[in-house]
């Protein structure tokens, strides 16, 4: 359940633990994991599962298929589970016989019920609601964020009978070494009959506005309401795609983007990320941009602006404490994602507008900033120091960084250059005498980021340091040439891709560090400190594909021609494994990261806002010619 905070999330009711009945026999719909079993038996009566229009379990009862539908409707707190009855294939062909086609169940719906931050487990006795029974509702008092919880179920009778079921086992929580067993309240039993062809409505939320008990009674106009106005805004969304598979692209987008007190903002990614400056502008264009949500993007922008501390952007809000800022890049992925509107928007009036910020970001790093960033006498960027970790490759482990960085990091110093360059721009169009100062700047900083950077043979060094280029194989290089406004010679690009593909592709995205490193970890698994040092020491990101993709398109066609690279069959096998949706570990979305070592099995969160923002960006930007063929995906 939402919080105060766009990024703020609370566990209210963790599931229902389900059964029915009737003459024929009982049946369990319904699975949980204890120490050394699994218990009750409902999985072995799971017939299917569909994800569209909406999440959909169906089950096996006898003669009879269950649906047990999970439906939420954006904007609005609570959720709907709804149950309905249909006779199977087999009992229809046979005509009925005995009277089957009348036979109802009775269903036992038990909600586990909790009180905890969706970062946290908990146990007996850390929540003590107190218990309101009503005509078919449940009223529990005492939860964040709402205070009053409601459990509905329309028809029901409801027995008081609170207790607590312990020790349920999170296995993927036991794999990632973290905290693995949970207790959940369940206060007691709904009862209500299930008619062939009818359909049993339970809703958990907030405690409405007016009297419980008219909402109850209108529950199920209220769930077919809103379920329709939910299909129509969902169906508006996935109709903006070119082909079925953009469109489902868009709606997996539309999961990440929220709204909270000040307006729109972007969930970095499920489960476990809130709100992150550089996440959000990397995948800004591809949530927003490519879907023509461009006043949502407005609010994006100033919702990061508005807490502009000494040039800096929040590398992320933290949950009801305020904002932290330990990244020298995120303000210059938002100036990236800013140039990024005005091409596709052609809204000079916003951009103008927005200069101010832009202004206090470029002045704040020119004379420096907090964590060593600043400006030097070659108009490059040196941040950092050799205890922090302020590029996106931010893994610690027991306190140390793991990627060391500090110094003058090769995507840092793309992504200023090309800031200077959209400044420049900026205020040229704008008519101000600014342009000369930032203009000059630009292009001394252009001509040393190449005389600093390049590495014949391989692309670019991934950072310089105190003792000189650092000559570690990285797709951060990618990121740099892949920017707007950095030139970069044609022979470099081709270097960079050709090292790219032999040492850093993967069927997943694109490995962070060369196999034939020392440092490198192939395998993403295990507790933290083993996925820590493995995060960006190999481990592969689908996200990377964009900057991978921006750089082909800026390679010239006879360069591209000799290393093989075809646009049209690059982006197919490419993506190919990431748009296969509901093979994924989160059905219709895309994962965080995968290792680096075959098989390449995905890992970290299982639906990530920048591996989603991007793919839509590849392909929005492909066009027909590559997005057809005999092995179109749709």
């Amino acid at each position: 359940m939402a919080g105060a905070d766009p990024g703020e999330r609370w566990l209210a009711l963790s599931k229902i633990e389900d059964s029915c009945s009737n003459a024929a026999g009982t049946w369990e719909l319904s699975s949980n994991c204890y120490p050394g079993t699994v218990y009750p038996k409902g999985r072995e009566n799971v017939w299917a599962f569909k994800t569209l229009p909406f999440p959909c379990y169906i089950l096996k009862t006898g003669h009879h298929f269950l649906e047990r539908e999970i439906m939420m409707a954006k904007g609005h707190r609570g959720v709907f589970v709804v149950y309905r009855l249909s006779p199977s294939p087999s009992a229809m062909r046979r005509g009925m016989q005995g009277g089957m086609q009348g036979e109802s169940l009775t269903l036992q719906l038990r909600p586990l019920c909790n009180y905890r931050f969706y970062h946290h487990t908990a146990r007996e006795g850390s929540w003590t609601p107190k218990f309101y029974p009503l005509d078919g509702a449940l009223v529990l008092q005492g939860h964040t964020p709402c205070r009053e919880i409601l459990l509905a179920c329309p028809g029901s009778s409801f027995s008081l009978e609170p207790r607590w079921y312990h020790n349920m086992i999170y296995r993927t929580e036991r794999e990632r070494g973290l905290d693995d067993r949970e207790d959940h309240l369940n206060p007691g039993c709904f009862t209500v009959r299930l008619e062939p062809g009818g359909q049993v409505v339970f809703w958990a939320g907030p405690l409405p506005e007016g009297t419980v008990s008219s909402f109850v009674s209108g529950l199920s106009e209220h769930y077919e309401e809103m379920r329709l106005k939910e299909l129509n805004r969902r169906r508006s969304i996935a109709e903006k795609g070119q082909t079925k598979l953009i469109g489902r692209l868009f709606l997996a987008g539309d999961q990440f983007v929220v709204t909270g007190p000040s307006g729109a903002s972007i969930i970095a990614g499920y489960h476990w990320f809130g709100e992150w400056g550089r996440d959000t502008f990397i995948s800004l264009p591809g949530l927003l941009l490519c879907t023509g949500r461009f006043g949502e993007a407005q609010e994006v922008f100033l919702r990061f602006a508005e807490a502009l501390e000494s040039g800096l952007i929040p590398n992320r809000f933290v949950e009801g404490c305020g904002a932290a800022y330990n990244s020298a890049d995120a303000s210059l992925w938002m100036i990236d994602a800013l140039r990024k509107y005005e091409k596709a928007t052609e809204d000079f009036a916003f951009v103008k507008s927005f200069l101010p910020y832009v202004r206090e970001v470029v002045e704040s790093y020119m004379a420096g900033t907090d964590f060593g960033t600043g400006m030097d006498s070659r108009s490059l960027l040196r941040t950092g120091t050799r205890e922090s970790q302020v590029t996106w490759m931010d893994a610690c482990a027991h306190g140390t960084p793991v990627t060391p960085r500090w110094g003058y990091p090769v995507e840092i110093n793309g992504l200023w250059v090309h800031a200077l360059a959209c400044i420049s721009h900026w205020e040229k169009k704008a008519g101000s005498e600014r342009y000369n100062r930032y203009s000059g700047v630009y292009k001394k900083a252009a001509s040393e980021f190449l005389k600093a950077f390049t590495w014949r043979g391989n692309g670019l060094y991934d950072r310089v340091d105190e003792s000189g280029p650092v000559e570690e194989i990285r797709p951060n290089q990618l990121i740099a040439a892949g920017c707007d406004g950095l030139n970069v010679p044609d022979s470099t690009l081709y270097d960079i891709l050709r090292t790219s593909c032999h040492r850093l592709l993967t069927p997943r995205g694109l490995r962070t560090l060369d196999p034939g490193s020392p440092s490198y970890r192939g395998r993403y698994k295990g507790p933290p400190f083993e996925r820590d040092s493995a995060y960006h020491q190999g481990t592969a990101w689908p996200w990377l594909l964009g900057p991978f993709f921006d750089v082909m398109g800026k390679l010239d066609r006879k360069s591209a021609a000799a290393l093989r690279l075809n646009t049209a069959k690059t982006w197919r096998y490419l993506l190919g494994t990431l748009v296969d949706l509901d093979r994924n570990p989160c059905a219709g979305s895309v994962f965080e990261v995968a290792s680096g070592d075959a098989p390449f099995e995905p890992g970290g969160a299982v639906a990530q806002a920048w591996s989603v923002a991007e793919t839509i960006r590849i392909l929005c930007s492909a066009g027909p010619e590559h997005i057809n063929g005999k092995r179109r995906l749709t």
